[in-house]
């Protein structure tokens, strides 16, 4: 018999669990992105039929809100003993490495409406208790938490094709000669700025720009002592 006709071998009973087929879903988002997954999809990449996965899960969007809950399993909490806004930036730094290192909870939450569901909603009232010890409104705190959530979601979002920029030591020079070369005339403010062309790395705008975010909570810190 030709190896075409035989059939394809399939998982033993048995050794399908909740785990497997969440962390498979997580490498399948990951390499292939979240349009590519599919209960067809996942359950060929697990070499099961597909309706094995509905012992598990009721259905694709249940799966998705799993690997939700796993990938925000993995947050790295910092220390609670930590001053309140310094706490709230190693927050936001934990969420940029979460999502640079997991793609796939990038994809969802950029691309998702689902609900919050009980992970989500702990970290928030972590985050929100803190702003309210800070004596922060809840319209700013809302405001506030939007803002840095997107901002994360932003450096997240670009980070895989700008890492680039870090492992080039020429990117910034060439940078600035194109600049350089531009008439001055026509660009007077670009011009000026290659006499003393600042050079970053993406961790850097990340720092840059969560330390301008969170400013004004500084100022407000440094007002209560």
């Amino acid at each position: 018999m030709s190896s075409q006709n035989t059939p394809h071998a399939r998982a033993p009973r048995g050794t399908l669990s909740p785990e497997r087929i969440v962390n498979t879903a997580i490498d399948l988002i990951d390499r292939d992105g979240l349009a590519a997954l599919s209960t067809r999809r996942l359950a060929g990449e697990l070499d099961v039929r597909p309706m094995a996965l509905y012992t598990h899960f009721r259905d694709k969007d249940a799966i998705l809100a799993a690997v939700t809950t796993e990938l925000l399993g993995r947050f790295e909490w910092p220390d609670p003993g930590t001053e309140d806004v310094e706490w709230l930036r190693q927050v936001m730094r934990a969420y940029f490495r979460l999502y640079t290192a997991y793609p796939a909870l990038l994809q969802l939450d950029v691309q998702s409406t689902r609900q919050v569901d009980d992970v989500e909603a702990k970290i928030a009232e972590q985050l929100y208790a803190r702003l309210a010890r800070l004596n922060v409104d809840h319209r700013t705190a809302v405001g506030l938490l939007a803002t840095l959530i997107r901002f994360v979601l932003g450096c997240a979002t670009v980070y895989p094709v700008r890492r680039t920029w870090d492992e080039d030591p020429q990117h910034w020079e060439r940078v600035r000669q194109q600049w350089a070369h531009l008439p001055a005339e026509a660009y007077p403010s670009m011009h000026a700025l290659t006499d003393d062309f600042p050079a970053f790395t993406q961790w850097d705008v990340f720092e840059f720009g969560l330390d301008t975010i969170l400013a004004p909570l500084a100022d407000r810190r440094s007002d209560r002592a």
